[in-house]
């Protein structure tokens, strides 16, 4: 049975399923090493084409939580210098 997977990236934890999707929250917690939820709201209500790509996934003692593969989190990452722009 394949399992989820966690890798560490500059000490914040980013969860992957077994089929490599990736914890939405995570990822973005990793790229902004911030807290990632009100971004996350404003990115999704900006392009909610990019929830098309997502779906919720049970990990382990942490419960469910939004993954997104790899097609989604590319349109994430393309505009995800807007974002950070505006919390500087």
């Amino acid at each position: 049975m394949n399992q989820a997977l966690i890798l560490n990236l500059d000490n914040e934890p980013v969860r992957f399923t077994p089929d490599g999707k990736v914890s939405v929250l995570d990822a973005i917690r990793a790229v902004i090493n911030s807290d990632p939820l009100s971004l996350w709201e404003n990115l999704k209500k900006e392009h909610p084409e990019i929830l098309l790509h997502c779906e919720d996934y049970s990990f382990q003692k942490k419960g469910p939580a939004l993954v997104v593969d790899s097609e989604g989190w590319e349109r994430i990452w393309i505009v995800l210098p807007d974002y950070l722009s505006d919390m500087s």
